[in-house]
């Protein structure tokens, strides 16, 4: 697979659209699914994902086929993701401290909704996959990079070592750290982890449309459309360590690229004036 690429990247590089086409289609629901875990907000990771996907483009001239064409893209979209701009919940400033205290103050409402069962279940899926997206945000940028690297991406620490320019026992030593912190808030107060916990997200419906942390007439994970489910499960047979905490991340659903992403780079590619950047 990894001859195949080359052979396209040497051939977009020589001014092949369809070879760039098929390089772009791809690799995007990766950086699409990536940068949506990085910053929560689909419509910040559709914009983030546009950039990175041009700034792959722009340089295909530097990829050298010493290493894969997957690392290298992974390597171009975790930098960016980690020195972009902060956007949305990120401005937040969220902590596992702070986050804790949300839960646990967030048992009370003021008046009953009436809500059906079958909603009832959409709601709390999209309740979980806001939940578990916002958990990530308690981490710093380079940490919470490396736990979806390897969690739900399963990147090797190999791998991931030369995705993030590290060593790969430093690498390791950050997944470990960052694995120990998102355990220890998951197992004190996720009810997905310890079912000796409160916190279920069906439970949690009513308190998180009242504080407008879900909407019922605008779902923001839902309704998004899925990709092939067999891309999660290879994933998880990848994973260096799969636990019940590792699970709940993995379960979330990988989702197709938005159409609207696309238009731009489409345009790029079919212009006779694009231009991959040379050595």
């Amino acid at each position: 697979m990894s001859d195949y690429k080359n052979v396209l990247v040497e051939k977009a590089i020589n001014g092949d659209k369809q070879a760039l086409n098929e390089l772009i289609v791809g690799i995007k629901d990766k950086i699409y699914n990536l940068s949506l875990r990085m910053l929560w907000n689909p419509a910040d990771a559709e914009d983030v994902t546009q950039e990175i996907l041009i700034k792959l483009i722009t340089n295909l001239a530097k990829f050298r086929s010493e290493s894969k064409f997957s690392t290298w893209v992974y390597r171009i979209a975790s930098n960016h993701l980690i020195n972009t701009n902060k956007r949305g919940l990120e401005n937040q400033q969220l902590s596992f401290e702070i986050y804790e205290k949300s839960i646990r103050d967030g048992f009370d409402i003021k008046e009953q909704v009436l809500i059906s069962e079958a909603e009832r279940t959409i709601l709390a899926e999209e309740l979980k996959v806001s939940c578990t997206h916002a958990m990530l945000l308690c981490l710093d940028r380079e940490h919470r990079m490396i736990y979806i690297l390897s969690s739900m991406f399963g990147i090797n620490s190999f791998e991931g070592a030369s995705i993030m320019d590290i060593t790969p026992e430093t690498y390791r030593k950050r997944l470990s750290r960052t694995r120990q912190k998102m355990r220890s808030f998951m197992e004190n107060n996720c009810g997905l982890v310890n079912p000796d916990k409160m916190c279920r997200c069906n439970r949690r419906v009513e308190v998180a449309i009242e504080n407008q942390r879900i909407n019922p007439e605008q779902l923001i994970f839902t309704n998004r459309p899925l990709a092939d489910t067999d891309l999660v499960g290879a994933c998880k047979e990848e994973m260096e360590e799969f636990d019940r905490v590792s699970a709940v991340f993995t379960s979330n659903p990988y989702y197709l690229t938005p159409e609207n992403v696309l238009q731009g780079i489409k345009k790029l590619m079919t212009s006779d004036n694009y231009k991959i950047l040379e050595v």
